[in-house]
This record gives C-alpha cells, structure tokens and sequence, in this order.
C-alpha cells in the first residue's frame, strides 16, 4: 500500500469600504476588513492497481470581521473532514473507467452550476457516487449526490469559528449527467435537483432540472469564442418558510459568450457577455430567477466573501478580460464589465454600474504563491440606495503554500 500526503495553507486579507448592495446603518457599518485562514491535508492511499481510498481534512477560519451581516458558513467551516470516499479504476478497453463513493468535491465544465471553491473560504462537498465512462468517444460523468450542509450555520457560533460535522439529507438529492466530446470543445450538463421539507432541514422544495450546452471554437488567426446557453425548469417556492407551501412554476435561463484573440504568446484579451434571467414580481405565480445550483461566480463577477460581487440571477453585462503571463511565475488578470438588472427591481433604476477588478499572482517558489488583487464599483443609479450610496473599493492579498 502506498500512502501520499499533501495539502496547503491560504491566509488572505480583505478590505472594503461602501458596501455594494443597498443597506443601511443599522444593519451594517461603511467598511469592513477580514482575515482568513484556509488548512486543507489530504491523504490518498493506493490500495492496489484498481481501489485507492482518499480522507482530506479541513479548516476554515475568519478574523477581524466587523460585525458583517454577510458572514455565513460560506467562509467558516472549522476542523472539519471535508472528503472521505473510496475509488475503483477499471482495466481494460470497457465503457466503465472509474467511480468514486463517499463524501467527495465534484467539479465540472463551466464551474457555473456544479464546483469546488477556488476563492471562497469553504467549500462545496457531496455525498454519493461518480461514475466515469466512455461511451462512444465521449466522456461522461454520471453522479447521484446529496449536498452537504456546512454546519453549524447561526451568526454566533460562526463569528467565533465554532465546530459542528457537516452532513447531507435524504430530503435533498442532486444527480445527473456530465460528458464532453473527445476534443472536448463540446460540453453538455443536465442535472436535476429535488429536496422537500423536514424536521431537520427547511427548503424551497425545489424540483428543477437545468441543461447546460457549452461549445468552444477556434476561427481565423488567433481567435477563439466559447458560448454556454442553459436552461431551467421545474417547480419551486418562494422562500423556505414553513407556512410557504405553495410550489410556483420555473422557467429561468443564462446564456455567457467571449470571442476572444491571442495578442501574444503571454496575453489574451477577450470581450464577453453574460444575460441571465431575473424576477421582479412576487406575485405573479411563476419564478425566473435563475438558480445557479451548485456553481461558483468569482470568475465571472470578481471576488466574493467580502466584496461579495453580484450573483449569477438578473443580470446582463457586458466587459472586456485580459490574462497574461508576462513571465513564467507572474499571472495577471485585468476585467471591466458594465452591468444591468435583467428586470428592474421595483423602486430601482436599470443600470447597475461600472466594474473594474484586477488580479496579480506570483509563483514565488513551487510552494509558495502570493497574490494581489482588488475591485472597484462605480455604482449606477439602480444601486443608489439605502445609506451607502458612494463607490465601493476593495483590495485583498494573501499568500498560499503547498505541500
């Protein structure tokens, strides 16, 4: 048996001053700063040529927050064994390849609806069984998943870093389908969510099933475009308060697209495009908000956490993207985007604002990366609310070593 161990440690300051969502004194103060600590070792034992057996533990920790309403078990999860499953490799030239079992991370395509966590503080983590096949050169990925709740998830025992085990429920399930074409340039998600209430988990009882088609291209000299068009359908309600027990009709969508060139043999510069269904009207016994299930947003919008960036719902934007290795160890990413509410929320204006966001990151040694990077929100009429009307600005870095 051989047994491999590695792992990392991420420290990251945030700061921000002007809150971008509308809000007010009471609730929250002008600026907010925090640190964040992020330990992950991992263990990954080989059994024989076909069975291997993996356990990771965890720890994410928050410091210095100023009494952020926002501050959930998004960022906090303490001493926690966050993946524990056991693997089966096939042999030969059958369909089957591999499956995994157990608690596991599950991340594929686009990362906007099923995804690990790169910027957030914690992570995403399932219960169940992937599939791995081949089937008529393409490869696809077959999963039923219960997700996990991070625990424990009260404003108090979060703030001061407190331990509960992480579990799933029988009363939420997600499964379905993920495969790519040989080249890869094609991707295709289809994947259903269905939860209902307990006496231990309260839900919108969601029933949706949402289909992902991604394709990627190559044209003329140097060029390359990507579109991603999803849509959802199904049942929902509105809030997951015990006296709502009234499923409305869903019928939401998104569609992303870049076309983008090679400027040089270190930069590429993109522009692109994100529209995705919105509501703004509670009463009309239907939802279009779209629900971005278990995907991630960073890389779309900017930073979450503490900046917190907008969320893949009633939005339309348009932007530029540069990204650019000038050298070996130095990775820059540089983005503006100009944003719209879908729907214009009521008592609201349209227009969102003006973004620009910047990342540096350098590969210091094999082990060691730091980073830096920040964000600022020129707002819009349709953000001019509540006692924080003026630009938001925010700045992090952080340092991260692997082992």
């Amino acid at each position: 048996m051989d047994v491999d161990f590695s792992g990392s440690y991420r420290l990251r300051y945030e700061t921000l001053n002007n809150p971008i969502f509308p809000t007010t004194k009471a609730v929250r103060s002008q600026s907010n700063q925090r640190l964040s600590s992020r330990l992950f070792v991992k263990a990954d034992a080989t059994l024989n040529k076909h069975i291997g057996v993996t356990v990771e533990l965890g720890d994410s920790r928050v410091f210095l927050d100023e009494n952020d309403p926002t501050l959930s078990s998004n960022q906090v999860n303490t001493i926690e064994p966050l993946q524990f499953y056991l693997t089966y490799t096939a042999s030969g030239d059958g369909a089957l390849k591999s499956w995994r079992a157990g608690r596991q991370e599950v991340s594929y395509g686009s990362r906007r609806l099923l995804s690990n966590t790169v910027y957030r503080n914690a992570n995403n983590m399932f219960d169940g069984v992937v599939i791995d096949w081949r089937v008529l050169d393409w490869n696809v990925h077959t999963l039923y998943l219960q997700p996990v709740s991070r625990l424990p998830t009260d404003s108090t025992s979060v703030s001061n870093n407190e331990s509960a085990f992480d579990k799933s429920y029988r009363e939420r399930v997600f499964y379905g389908v993920y495969a790519t074409s040989q080249d890869n340039a094609l991707k295709v998600q289809s994947y259903w969510l269905k939860e209902r209430d307990s006496n231990t988990l309260a839900t919108k009882n969601r029933d949706l099933y949402t289909l992902s088609v991604d394709y990627t291209f190559a044209f003329l000299d140097h060029w390359k475009a990507n579109v991603e068009v999803i849509g959802q359908t199904g049942t929902s309600h509105l809030t997951n308060k015990q006296e709502d027990t009234t499923p409305l009709d869903v019928r939401a969508y998104m569609v992303f697209g870049y076309v983008g060139k090679q400027l040089s043999s270190n930069t590429f510069l993109r522009a692109e495009i994100d529209y995705i269904s919105g509501d703004n009207n509670s009463a009309d016994g239907t939802i279009s908000d779209f629900d971005t299930l278990y995907g991630v947003r960073r890389f779309d919008f900017g930073p979450t956490d503490v900046y917190q960036a907008m969320p893949r719902r009633n939005l339309a934007t348009i932007g530029l993207r540069s990204i650019s290795k000038p050298v070996k160890s130095h990775h820059v990413m540089a983005a503006y985007k100009a944003m719209w509410y879908q729907k214009t929320p009521v008592d609201a204006e349209r227009f969102i604002g003006h973004q620009v966001e910047a990342r540096w990151r350098w590969q210091v040694l094999p082990s060691l990366r730091l980073a830096l990077g920040g964000a600022y929100l020129h707002k819009g009429e349709g953000l001019k609310r509540g006692d924080y009307t003026d630009n938001s600005m925010f700045a992090f870095t952080g340092a991260l070593y692997t082992f």
